[in-house]
C-alpha cells in the first residue's frame, strides 16, 4: 500500500495538485496500535515506501517508531496532529487519510462555494462521494485542525464509523478518507471535477 501512496502523490504532483512538499498521506491497518505517514521535506513526486514514519498510537499521545535506516534521519509530516487525531479516532478495515490541494476545490472554496451543497446538484459526485462541510479557515500543523476535521467528517465517538468521506479545508485543500488509497484519491478527484465544471460555468 506504501508504494501505492507514492504513485498517487507523483500523480498529484502531476496535476499540479500538490508542489514538491506539499501534500501528506497515512495509512493504518485495524489491526495495529500504529500507522505509517509521510515524512516532511521530501519531494513528494519522488517519495519511496521505505521513508515512510512509522508512528505508534499511545493513548491520546503518538511515538515514532523505528521502521528504515533510510527514514530514520526523516521527520514525519508537520501534519502529524491532523493524521494523529483521525488515524486514533476512525475505525475501519483499514484507513487511508490523504490530504492534497486540489486547485479548482480550493479555488472553489476561496469563491465562498458550498462544496457540500454540489453533492446534491451533480449525481455522479453524490453516488459515490459523500461530502462533509468545508472547515473554516484554521492554523495547519495544529490539535485545533485535527479536532475540527474528526467533527466534520462526523466521526461516531463510539463506533469510530464516518458520514462522510472528504471535506475542504478552505484555502488548504481537503482531506479524504477511505479503506485504500486509490478509494481516497477518488474522492477527490470527483469534487475537484465538479469544481472545475462550475468555476468554468460561472458567469463573469
Amino acid at each position: 500500500m506504501l508504494e501505492t501512496i507514492c504513485d498517487i502523490l507523483s500523480i498529484a504532483y502531476n496535476r499540479n495538485w500538490i508542489t514538491s512538499r506539499d501534500g501528506n498521506v497515512s495509512v493504518r491497518y485495524k489491526v495495529n496500535d500504529y500507522f505509517y505517514i509521510t515524512p516532511s521535506s521530501v519531494r513528494k513526486q519522488t517519495l519511496q515506501p521505505d521513508q515512510f514514519k512509522k508512528i505508534n498510537i499511545v493513548g491520546s499521545n503518538w511515538q515514532e517508531l523505528p521502521y528504515t535506516d533510510i527514514s530514520s534521519n526523516l521527520r514525519p509530516s508537520g501534519e502529524l496532529p491532523l493524521h494523529f487525531g483521525l488515524q486514533s479516532n476512525i475505525n475501519t478495515e483499514s484507513r487511508v487519510v490523504l490530504h492534497l490541494h486540489p486547485t479548482y476545490t480550493v479555488a472553489a472554496m476561496y469563491a465562498e462555494l458550498n462544496l457540500q451543497a454540489l453533492l446534491y446538484e451533480f449525481p455522479e459526485l453524490s453516488r459515490y462521494t459523500k461530502v462533509g462541510p468545508t472547515v473554516p479557515l484554521t492554523p495547519p500543523i495544529t490539535t485545533e485542525l485535527a479536532d475540527i476535521c474528526v467533527k466534520n467528517l462526523n466521526v461516531d465517538n463510539h463506533t469510530g464509523e464516518i458520514e462522510f468521506n472528504i471535506i475542504g479545508l478552505d484555502r488548504h485543500g481537503v482531506v479524504a478518507v477511505d479503506t485504500t488509497p486509490w478509494r481516497a484519491f477518488e474522492h477527490i478527484e470527483r469534487l475537484e471535477h465538479i469544481c472545475k465544471i462550475v468555476l468554468a460555468g460561472r458567469k463573469k
